[in-house]
């Protein structure tokens, strides 16, 4: 006998009414029950198109900048198990497996495919913020319009696009955390705990939050107990075992990371404030007025319905990632900007959030107010909507020529000037004379942004290339601009150094060592004017 009831809930199921059919992302559903158990879905066309187009923008850009250039070093000199990571920049393990794995390609390739690398974790970084914000804000097509305004935020952040192309990983760790908190939304735990763990292999910052995880999968998930366990010893053995071999220094890279360059938070008379300031001054209004919407709205659904936390939880993420690094920064730490991104890319994903928290609660007020009436409910929202376009717009607009004028015009000549930089070194090396006569000269000096990628192509130890007020002979100097206007770097106070090559924005100058006969100098290199003077080549 049929219980009570059986006949109408199986007409209902055949007609496609029951639990089965549900869509996981219906509105009327809480966040955390649209949750899925399954594998990510198109995460994998997602990855491929992202490295597709990272390789096809080395068509356009392709130089890194001087972090990069150390990763590249280093993994070279790996391959060649000769590390040294004395003079260069913090230690970072996730950069130097790829470097490493990439230098048997070639000195040529190695430099490329870690950009390539870089800039298809920028992207994947914008598509997980379009599926996260998508997701949380309850799918469908308020979703997707405050998912794309999510993706363009992001994009259009600070110095987004240019850290991306130079190579730095800022993008990538983002990517790495979004995918981790997906993972963890769709109860794939091991997952999570390994992007997790590739991101803690990038920024110190991430260690308390993976810590914290693990005693959560230790706690919730025993049989991941053992390989949370053997993965969390991983973290440290990475970060502090090669610095060991390299520099002799376990702790170098937190000693060299409180050294800041000139202009970081760090140096400011209150770090904090300052940070607050530029954080505040990225966001930019449409990011905090829709973060704030979100929150709120997350908020009152969380204490009345028990829904929602994941937006409260990215939130309450975004604010321990600032304090964190504010506190860091307060220790004597550099405080750059983009060690914010974690905070700005979660503020971005909350304004994606609350923008379609505000699209499908028009529609749901004109389905009230109207019925079923389709034409008027279209009506009122596409009135909302031009309403809300008028009252955005001027911000927008403005956000938009600070973009094109400040950001993508700048961003386009620094861009272009380090791109010059790469090609050009490799010949002025050349017209100098090559890498051995040079090095014979002695000592080996740059600007201090170049001393990796002048240590890279002539074959020697980053620690070798210094950068030093007054450079003492013999020796040979490289001389180049930092940003497209500045002045040339380094400055030379002895008269004997003499010009021998130059070839675009490079100079190679020279002081040989007594008895050096195989270091290049202008009074044997350099060709003879028509007046009989030496003709410097330029």
């Amino acid at each position: 006998m049929r219980a009570p009831g059986a006949d109408a809930r199986l007409l209902r199921l055949r007609q496609g009414e029951g639990p089965e059919r549900r869509s996981p992302v219906s509105a009327r559903e809480p966040a955390d029950a649209r949750d899925v158990t399954g594998p990510p879905r198109g995460l994998g066309l997602i990855f491929a198109a992202c490295l597709a187009l990272g390789a096809l923008s080395l068509f356009f850009y392709a130089t890194p900048t001087y972090d990069p250039w150390a990763w590249i070093l280093w993994g070279r000199e790996i391959a060649h198990l000769d590390l040294v990571t004395e003079g260069g920049p913090s230690w970072k393990p996730l950069p130097v497996v790829f470097t490493t794995f990439f230098s048997l390609f070639g000195e040529d390739a190695a430099p490329l495919l870690w950009l390539a690398v870089a800039r298809a974790g920028a992207l994947l970084a914008c598509a997980m913020a379009f599926r996260l914000a998508w997701r949380l804000g309850g799918g469908g097509l308020a979703g997707a319009l405050g998912a794309v305004a999510c993706g363009v935020l992001l994009l259009t952040s600070f110095n987004f696009v240019r850290d991306a192309t130079l190579g730095n990983s800022e993008a990538l760790m983002v990517a790495l955390v979004l995918l981790a908190f997906e993972r963890h939304l769709d109860h794939r735990r091991a997952h999570a705990l390994y992007f997790a763990l590739a991101a803690a292999l990038l920024r110190p910052e991430i260690w308390p939050f993976l810590g914290l995880y693990g005693l959560f999968l230790a706690i919730r998930e025993p049989a991941l107990r053992l390989r949370t366990a053997l993965l969390g010893l991983l973290v440290p053995l990475l970060w502090f075992g090669p610095e060991l071999w390299g520099s002799g220094e376990a702790l170098r890279a937190a000693t060299r990371a409180t050294n800041p360059n000139r202009g970081s938070a760090a140096l400011a008379e209150n770090p904090t404030m300052l940070l607050i300031e530029r954080f505040g001054g990225a966001l930019g209004t449409p990011v905090k007025i829709g973060a704030a919407v979100a929150v709120a709205w997350a908020l009152y659904r969380f204490l009345r319905r028990r829904s929602d936390r994941p937006v409260l939880v990215l939130f309450a993420g975004g604010c321990a990632w600032f304090a964190l690094v504010a506190v860091m920064t307060e220790a004597g730490y550099a405080g750059n900007q983009r060690y914010l991104i974690v905070s700005l890319t979660a503020c971005t994903v909350l304004a994606g959030v609350g923008a379609a928290f505000v699209l499908r609660a028009t529609g749901a007020l004109a389905g009230r107010l109207t019925g079923r009436s389709w034409a008027t409910r279209a009506a009122i929202i596409g009135a909302a909507t031009v309403g809300a376009f008028l009252v955005v717009a001027p911000v927008m607009g403005q956000k938009g020529d600070s973009f094109v004028e400040t950001r993508f015009v700048q961003v386009r000549k620094l861009v272009a000037h380090e791109v010059s930089l790469w090609p050009n070194l490799e010949k002025v090396i050349a017209a100098a004379g090559g890498k051995e006569r040079l090095k014979a000269c002695g000592g080996l000096y740059s600007g201090p942004y170049q001393t990796q990628m002048v240590a890279y192509e002539l074959g020697v130890h980053g620690a070798q290339v210094r950068s030093l007020e007054g450079t003492p002979p013999p020796g040979a100097a490289f001389r180049t601009r930092t940003i497209p206007t500045g002045p040339l770097v380094i400055e030379l106070t002895d008269r004997r150094y003499e010009q021998i090559a130059r070839v675009g924005k490079w100079r190679v100058l020279t002081v040989p060592p007594d008895g050096g006969s195989a270091c290049p100098a202008a009074s044997r290199e350099a060709p003879r004017s028509p007046a009989g003077g030496r003709a410097r080549i330029r």
